[in-house]
C-alpha cells in the first residue's frame, strides 16, 4: 500500500510550551503554550491509560474566577495559546458547558484555543463555535472492547463517529486522535476508526502510541511492536489522502525516531517535539521545516506554503 502524499510541502515542527525542548536547533519557552484542565485533577472515568495521571501537569482551572486568573495570567506573559481539557464525567465527555463563556474570555485575549471535549453533545459543539475556539480534539475509538476495556463506558465506535458528525455539523474545526495499541498495547480497531475519521471528512487527525504509565493498569505492559504501528500509519497516510495528518507528542521513547523518520517520508503536515535526529534527516532529504510553539493541530496558522 502506497501513500500519494508527497513530501513537497514544508513540515511543521511543535515544540509548545507544556513540555521544555531544547537542542541544537531549537529551543523553546514554556510560557508559550499552557495546558488547562476544567476538572482539576478530577475525572470520572479513570481511564486505563491514563487514571488521571495526565491532568496533574495542567492547570487547575475547575472555576470561573480560576479560569479568567490563569487566562489573565498567561496573556500577561506573553502566552500565544491554550490547550483546555479535562477528566470525562461518566457518559465520556469533558463537562465544558460551565466553563463555556471563560473560554470565549481566552479567545478575546488574542490567544489560540484547542478544546478536547471528549464524546461532544450539539449543545457544547454550538457553545464552542459561539466561543470562537481554534480548534477540536476528539477521541477516535475503532473497537467497542477497546472502549470497555480502557475508558470503562458502555458505548460503541459509533458514537465517537457521531461527535465528529456533530463538530462538523456545527462548523468547527476538528482533529481526531487515534491512540495506537490503546487497547494494552494490542492493535484493535486503528483501522476502524482511520476510515470513520475519513466518512467524517475531518481536516486533519492526529496519531499518537500508546506509552504506558506508571500509576495505571497499563504499567509494565509493552507498548504495540513497531511493525504494527508502522502499517496503521501507512494505512492513515492511504486512506486520508485529503487530510492534514500530524504526530503528536505521545510515542515510545524506544522507538520514537523511526517513527519520526516514517511520518516524514509518509509526507505527514507537523511532528511534535522531533529528535534531533529526526530534524537532520530533515534537512538531508532537502524538506523544508519550521518551528512553532503551539499544539499541531494549529500548524496551519504557521504554514508557510
Amino acid at each position: 500500500m502506497k501513500s500519494s502524499r508527497t513530501q513537497n510541502h514544508p513540515i511543521g515542527l511543535s515544540v509548545s510550551g507544556i513540555k521544555y525542548y531544547d537542542n541544537n536547533y531549537y529551543q523553546n519557552k514554556l510560557s508559550s503554550f499552557a495546558a488547562l484542565s476544567v476538572t482539576g485533577t478530577g475525572c470520572d472515568c479513570n481511564c486505563a491509560h491514563c487514571n488521571g495521571i495526565l491532568l496533574q501537569n495542567m492547570a487547575d482551572a475547575g472555576t470561573p474566577e480560576k479560569f479568567r486568573y490563569i487566562i489573565d495570567k498567561l496573556s500577561d506573559s506573553g502566552c500565544t495559546g491554550i490547550l483546555v481539557s479535562g477528566g470525562s464525567d461518566a457518559a465520556g465527555s469533558v463537562p465544558l458547558m460551565p466553563l463555556a463563556g471563560e473560554i470565549s474570555y481566552a479567545k478575546s485575549k488574542g490567544l489560540s484555543v484547542v478544546v478536547h471535549t471528549g464524546l461532544l453533545s450539539e449543545e457544547a459543539a454550538l457553545a464552542l463555535k459561539a466561543a470562537k475556539v481554534d480548534h477540536i480534539l476528539l477521541d477516535v475509538i475503532g473497537s467497542e472492547k477497546t472502549i470497555k476495556n480502557v475508558y470503562g463506558l458502555d458505548k460503541a465506535p459509533c458514537d465517537f463517529e457521531k461527535s465528529m458528525s456533530v463538530c462538523k455539523n456545527a462548523g468547527l474545526s476538528m482533529a481526531p486522535h487515534l491512540v495506537v495499541g490503546l487497547d494494552f498495547g494490542e492493535i484493535d480497531g486503528e483501522y476502524h476508526a482511520i476510515d470513520m475519521a475519513s466518512r467524517a471528512g475531518a481536516e486533519s487527525f492526529v496519531l499518537v502510541v500508546l506509552t504506558p504509565k506508571r500509576g495505571t493498569k497499563m504499567q509494565g505492559i509493552a507498548p504495540p511492536p513497531l511493525a504494527e504501528v508502522e502499517k496503521v500509519f501507512k494505512y492513515a497516510a492511504f486512506t486520508l489522502k485529503d487530510t492534514h495528518i500530524m504526530l503528536g507528542c505521545a510515542r515510545p521513547f524506544s522507538y520514537s525516531v523511526e517513527l519520526e523518520k516514517l511520518a516524514v517520508d509518509l509526507g505527514f503536515d507537523a511532528i511534535s517535539y522531533p529528535h534531533e535526529e529526526t530534524i537532520q534527516y530533515i534537512k538531508d532529504i532537502g524538506r523544508e521545516m519550521y518551528f512553532f510553539e503551539e499544539c499541531c493541530a494549529l500548524f496551519k496558522s504557521h504554514q508557510k506554503r
